[in-house]
């Protein structure tokens, strides 16, 4: 089985019948969705995602971390990509993955979308994703909507260690954003997933992956190479990586087809037994939803 667990459904971009139809065309069984966070973005260059990725693994991380914050600190609310500027949603529209599991409850595991900043609303909205909508965990997104995960979290997590459900967070690159050691010292036993190898900081999230038995990476998205994930994968081993795509972003090619083609070939080249294959395609996954 493969379940591609980083999904956002982007209005008419990845509406859930073409999700189902890359899907079907791909190979994969199911994916893990959840709402937007921000105005549909433009593909980032590849070059560009080249370098980012090269320092971040090197002394000059810092200053890959720096480009990477200017991209929302430069005007607030909005996220810089390609000159332009796009609206950061303050709050995430639950109610279209609640629908599209619903009406296809084998093809996809929703995820409630929480941005704790400043609402007073945000553990009716967990609970009512979880218990109304049928969600099977949260999304949060640190880096967008700009604050410490190990302070305004807490809630969130406390009830995902007593429901047994798990967090998927993209982290932010300042020390507050990205500070979900918080969360682990009050909750080591909290499934944490940190997305995209745990980009900006790919040492410390590997770190963390190792010491806590319920934390994991996924490997999603344009952030990814084939070399980086082979280098996360030995770093942390295969019982920690869980395979995503950021999709539709990471399904894009650039005659503006989609394909599963590459994501899946940086699992399926490893160096790793077949049955490790299959637990980064979808067993670990399965084992963090219980």
């Amino acid at each position: 089985m493969i379940i591609d667990a980083h999904c956002h459904l982007c209005g008419e971009e990845n509406p859930p019948e073409k999700m189902i139809r890359i899907m079907d065309a791909g190979g994969v069984d199911k994916a893990v969705i959840f709402a937007p966070a921000c105005e549909n973005l433009p593909s980032v260059p590849a070059a560009l995602l080249w370098v980012a990725r090269t320092l971040l693994q090197t002394p000059f991380a810092g200053v890959a971390r720096n480009i990477y914050e200017d991209a929302t600190a430069s005007r607030p609310g909005k996220l810089k990509a390609g000159g332009n500027f796009y609206d950061i949603h303050v709050k995430m529209d639950n109610a279209v993955v609640a629908n599209a599991v619903k009406h296809y409850p084998d093809r996809f595991i929703g995820l409630v979308y929480l941005s704790p900043n400043d609402d007073i609303t945000i553990m009716d909205q967990f609970e009512k994703g979880i218990s109304e909508d049928g969600m099977k965990g949260v999304k949060v997104h640190s880096w967008f909507h700009d604050y410490d995960p190990g302070k305004l979290l807490m809630p969130v997590a406390e009830r995902c260690v007593e429901m047994g459900l798990p967090i998927l967070i993209h982290i932010g690159g300042r020390p507050d954003t990205a500070n979900v050691q918080a969360l682990l010292d009050s909750y080591p036993d909290l499934k944490l997933i940190l997305a995209h190898a745990g980009v900006p900081f790919f040492e410390q999230s590997w770190e963390q992956t190792k010491k806590y038995k319920n934390v994991h990476v996924d490997i999603s998205g344009p952030y990814m190479s084939g070399s980086l994930v082979r280098k996360v994968v030995k770093t942390v081993g295969p019982d920690k990586i869980i395979f995503g795509t950021d999709a539709p972003y990471g399904l894009r090619t650039k005659n503006g087809n989609w394909t599963y083609a590459h994501s899946k070939a940086w699992v399926e080249s490893l160096p790793i037994s077949n049955t490790d294959t299959e637990k980064i395609f979808s067993g670990n996954l399965l084992k963090l939803l219980g």
